[in-house]
């Protein structure tokens, strides 16, 4: 729907044209901000799964030698006192990019309830790789959590901007020029008009009132 040609919406049209601007450049600031903390957590991630990548191939391994070699019964001896884990979820806010961090409750230093004596050598170096994959479980787990959270929330800034910056602000524009000229236009015929009433009012007086004469 066409919006009214008023000098009052010419005012709000700027009005809304100078809050857009500051919104677009508040989501650009807010962009910003998200790439670097991302870059940066990108950079963390890339050295922390190589490390994750190389310890989850060290643990693939021996678990396969441990099936292999001594059978089910091996694995059976890490099962008691193997309960669940207990976690804590604590919600942390970015740049308005809301994420959860997890972290393990209780003893995080609580080893493998299993009895040497009747281990092999290849349930230490499983209980050996497991315990080195626990250092960094929990980072890489968090990290990727936060990852994902500030892809989404730069996906969802960069359409918001590319909203305001292609769609938004060229529509206002384009309301706005209409306006302006539909005033000036508006203006202009006023104007001709005024003159082309004051030279029939001229026209029309007797000749001693245009001199200032009275009869």
């Amino acid at each position: 729907m066409a919006l009214p040609a008023t000098r009052e919406q010419l005012l709000l049209l700027r009005q809304q044209m100078e809050a857009v601007r500051r919104g677009k450049a508040l989501l650009e600031r807010k962009r910003d901000a998200l790439l670097r903390a991302l870059e940066e957590d990108r950079r963390r991630f890339r050295s922390l799964q190589e490390q994750f990548d190389r310890v989850g191939r060290r643990v693939a391994t021996t678990y396969s030698l441990l099936r292999l070699y001594e059978g089910q019964i091996s694995l059976d001896l890490l099962r008691p006192g193997m309960g669940p884990v207990p976690l804590a979820s604590f919600r942390h806010v970015l740049m308005g990019c809301a994420f959860v961090e997890f972290r393990r409750q209780g003893d995080e230093s609580r080893p493998v309830s299993y009895d040497p004596a009747l281990a092999s050598i290849f349930t230490d170096d499983l209980v050996g790789a497991l315990a080195e994959l626990d250092h960094i479980f929990w980072t890489y787990i968090n990290l990727r959590v936060k990852m994902g959270a500030l892809e989404k929330a730069l996906r969802d800034t960069v359409r918001k901007t590319s909203n305001l910056e292609h769609r938004v602000l060229p529509g206002l524009r384009e309301d706005f020029g209409r306006i302006r000229d539909v005033l000036v236009e508006r203006e202009r015929q006023e104007r001709y008009t005024l003159r082309k009433a004051l030279r029939r009012q001229k026209t029309t007086e007797p000749p001693g009132a245009q001199a200032g004469f009275s009869p």
